[in-house]
C-alpha cells in the first residue's frame, strides 16, 4: 500500500481530533453549565501539550523509529477520544484533551519528517503537499462533521465517531507503516537529543522558520474556537453554521494543493510565501466586514488558500534543516507552531474584549500580511536560496 495514503489516515485522524471541540464550544458548555470562555480553552489544553511534546517526541522518532511513535500516539489518541465522549464533567474532558494533545504530537510532525527520510528534496514540497491534503481532510472531519453530528445528536456523539475513525487509522498503519530496514538511528540519550536540537538551530534559517510558524499559529488558529461564539452574539448562525465557516479554511486549503504544482515552479519558493501572506490578509480583512456566516465561510476560504501558501512552504524548509536530526528538525517546527496555536485562544480572548471583532481581525490582517513579506525577507538574508 502508498506510504503515503497509509500516512494520511494518521495525519487525518490527527488534525480531526485537534479541531472536533471548535465548533461545539457553545454545546459543551451549555451541556456542563460552565462558561463558553472557558470552553474555549480546551483548544489550548490540546495545543499546550502537543507543543512541549515536540522536543521529546521528536527525538524519540529519530532514535526508536518514526513509525513505531507514530503507532503508539495514535493508539493514545483513541484511547482519549472515548474517555472524553464518556467525560461527566469538565475536569476529565480537560484531562482527555491534554493527553490526546501531547499524543497528536507524535503523528502529523513524525509522519512529515518521515516523508523528509524517504523522499528527495526535489520532490517534497509536492509530496507534503497530497499529505496535507489528509491533514485538511482530517480539520474538515472535525469542523463539519463535529457540527453537524452535534446539531444532532450532542457533542458526545462527535467524540465517538472520532473514537471509531481513529481505530480504523490505527489498524491501517499498524499493519501498513513499516521501519525502514537498516535505518541509522542513534540511541536515545538526553545529551544526544540536545545536540540534535544545536544542529537544528545552527542553521541561520531556523529562527525565521520557527518564529513565523509561531505568529501563524497564533493569527490563523487562534481565532477557531471564538467562531460559533461570534456567529451567534451575531444572530448568524449557530454550532452547523461554525462547522462549514471553518470548513471554508481547509476547502481553501484543498485548492492550495491542487495549483501548487503549478505554481511553484512559475513563481518560486519565497514568492509563494510573500503571496501567501497578501492573500491571507486579505481573507482576514474580508472577515472583519461581518455579515452572513456564506460570507465567513467565502473569507475562511481565502484564508486558508494564503495560509497554506505559507506554512507548507516552511514545512518543506523544515525538513531540510538538518538532515541527520530530521525528527527533531520537524518536532521543533511543530513545537513552535502549537505554542502559536495554543497562546490565540488567550490572545484573541484578550482582544476580542478590549478591542471587539473588527479590530482585532484587521490587525490580524495587517499580521499576516506583514508575515510574508517578512519571511522570506530573512530567509534571502540568511542565505536561503530555494527558487
Amino acid at each position: 500500500m502508498p506510504l503515503l495514503f497509509v500516512l494520511a489516515a494518521g495525519c487525518l485522524v490527527s488534525a480531526m481530533t485537534m479541531r472536533i471541540v471548535d465548533p461545539v464550544v457553545p454545546a459543551i458548555a451549555r451541556d456542563l453549565a460552565i462558561s463558553p470562555d472557558a470552553v474555549a480553552l480546551l483548544a489550548s489544553a490540546f495545543t499546550f501539550p502537543y507543543a512541549f511534546s515536540q522536543p521529546l517526541l521528536g527525538s524519540l522518532g529519530d532514535a526508536l523509529g518514526k513509525a513505531r511513535i507514530i503507532k503508539v500516539s495514535l493508539l493514545a489518541v483513541l484511547v482519549c477520544l472515548v474517555v472524553a465522549a464518556l467525560a461527566p464533567g469538565i475536569e476529565v474532558l480537560l484531562v482527555a484533551r491534554i493527553v490526546g494533545g501531547a499524543a497528536a504530537g507524535g503523528i502529523i510532525p513524525l509522519a512529515f519528517a518521515l516523508i523528509g527520510d524517504r523522499i528527495a528534496f526535489a520532490e517534497r514540497q509536492i509530496a507534503l503537499s497530497r499529505l496535507l491534503s489528509a491533514v485538511i481532510a482530517g480539520q474538515l472531519t472535525g469542523s463539519i462533521g463535529s457540527g453537524l453530528l452535534a446539531s444532532y445528536f450532542g457533542w458526545r456523539a462527535s467524540m465517538m465517531v472520532g473514537a471509531v475513525l481513529a481505530s480504523l487509522a490505527l489498524l491501517l498503519v499498524a499493519v501498513q507503516l513499516r521501519p525502514r530496514i537498516n535505518a541509522d538511528r542513534p540511541q536515545f540519550t538526553l545529551a544526544g537529543m540536545r545536540a540534535g536540537y544545536r544542529q537544528v538551530f545552527a542553521n541561520p534559517s531556523a529562527l525565521v522558520c520557527f518564529t513565523a510558524v509561531f505568529i501563524e499559529g497564533i493569527v490563523i488558529f487562534g481565532l477557531f474556537p471564538y467562531v460559533a461564539i461570534l456567529l451567534e452574539s451575531r444572530g448568524a448562525g449557530g454550532l452547523r453554521e461554525a462547522g462549514f465557516v471553518l470548513a471554508g479554511f481547509g476547502i481553501g486549503g484543498f485548492v492550495y494543493v491542487a495549483i501548487v504544482k503549478l505554481l511553484l515552479p512559475r513563481i518560486g519558493f519565497m514568492n509563494l510565501i510573500r503571496a501567501g501572506g497578501l492573500v491571507t490578509g486579505l481573507g482576514f480583512a474580508a472577515l472583519s466586514l461581518g455579515g452572513s456566516w456564506p460570507a465567513e465561510t467565502a473569507a475562511f476560504f481565502v484564508i486558508g488558500v494564503g495560509f497554506y501558501m505559507i506554512h507548507n512552504s516552511l514545512q518543506t524548509l523544515a525538513t531540510e534543516l538538518a538532515p541527520g536530526n530530521r525528527g527533531a528538525a520537524v518536532a521543533a517546527h511543530a513545537f513552535f507552531f502549537f505554542l502559536g496555536q495554543a497562546a490565540g485562544p488567550i490572545v484573541y480572548g484578550q482582544s476580542l474584549a478590549l478591542a471587539g471583532s473588527t479590530v482585532t481581525l484587521l490587525l490580524a490582517a495587517a499580521v499576516m500580511a506583514l508575515l510574508g513579506y517578512g519571511t522570506a525577507r530573512g530567509l534571502i538574508a540568511r542565505g536561503q536560496a530555494l527558487d
